[in-house]
């Protein structure tokens, strides 16, 4: 029905000098006939390691925190003889050295117990020696800016939200209102809940996936980006942390430039277009052409029912191609 796996398809993209165009195609799971609506909410994934990225930067603006301070003093994590040197900075661009993930939640580890476990994850190298992309670290992040705010990451969260102007973002949907993902074998049937097994046997918001969102809710991150921080109410992020959040820090070895948060001209599932964004493993993504103020949101659910044969690269690709400014 609308050309990738999945049952849904909400997209939002702006083309340079163009109006913004919305298109919402099938039903928010196959066996649930009603038609998606821009009020249906899918499981962001890993956009959410975005929304944390902001929480971070504007505790960074308020002068709350130093990202090149070493966490240790108020969040031990990791183990090794470099593990002290871990920064902030470090977790947000995926340099730690943390592991990728925590498999503990195979062994029935849930809650506090798993969350110890995970951040005591013996490092891959060094801090600031190379680019691993980390759920690891990004639990790691918010569990940081947690004990350094002393509020809860949902907290901060919905204060992003609101700054941007995310309206229905949220880590608790009305399963009415949200999208399917998969039939996981130890689960059923997964719809209004967390997708990513990690947050799920985690019990509590976690850095790194979670949120849930409309295509509206996931343009208004967007907007921020392409506006330089501005948000609907004001400013939401300094120019300084904007450059952060858009400015490539670190190389990954596929190539592509690792900002704190954002992905810079990730050619894998952006093509050729030099522009900065996320994707979600469950089928979600935006990018931001920052020099011609195009930019386009596609959230799917290609994991709904399975995950099997669900690469969606090249949909992604032929959908933000148009962002791109006309020679």
């Amino acid at each position: 029905m609308n050309g990738a796996p999945g049952s849904a398809w909400a997209s939002l993209r702006v083309v340079p000098g163009g109006e913004e165009e919305l298109q919402l195609l099938g039903t928010p799971a196959h066996d649930d006939p009603s038609p998606l609506t821009a009020r249906h909410l899918f499981d962001l994934a890993s956009l959410t390691k975005v929304f944390t990225a902001v929480a971070a930067l504007r505790l960074v603006d308020d002068g709350r925190i130093d990202l090149d301070e070493p966490v240790e003093a108020v969040l031990p994590v990791g183990t090794g003889d470099a593990a002290h040197r871990i920064t902030l900075r470090h977790l947000l661009t995926h340099s730690s050295g943390l592991p990728a993930e925590g498999r503990e939640w195979r062994e029935g580890l849930r809650g506090a117990e798993l969350r110890r476990r995970v951040l005591q994850r013996p490092l891959k190298f060094e801090p600031g020696g190379g680019h691993l992309y980390s759920d690891v670290g990004y639990i790691a992040a918010g569990e940081y800016l947690e004990r350094v705010s002393g509020r809860p990451l949902a907290e901060l969260w919905a204060e992003v939200s609101g700054a941007i102007g995310a309206d229905s973002l949220t880590a608790v949907p009305e399963p009415s209102l949200a999208v399917a993902t998969e039939t996981q074998p130890h689960r059923g049937p997964v719809r209004g809940a967390v997708h990513d097994e990690l947050a799920h046997a985690l019990d509590r918001p976690a850095g790194h996936a979670g949120l849930f969102g409309s295509v509206h809710d996931v343009a208004a991150l967007a907007r921020m980006v392409r506006d330089g921080g501005d948000g609907p109410h004001g400013r939401v992020l300094s120019v300084a942390s904007v450059r952060d959040l858009t400015t490539a820090a670190v190389r990954a070895d596929d190539g592509y430039g690792q900002a704190i948060g954002l992905r810079v001209r990730d050619e894998s599932w952006m093509g050729d277009i030099d522009a900065v964004g996320h994707t979600g493993f469950t089928g979600t993504c935006f990018a931001v052409h920052p020099g011609s103020g195009a930019f386009g949101v596609l959230l799917l659910n290609r994991v709904h029912p399975t995950r099997e044969h669900a690469d969606i690269a090249a949909v992604r690709r032929a959908f933000f191609s148009p962002l791109a400014p006309f020679a």
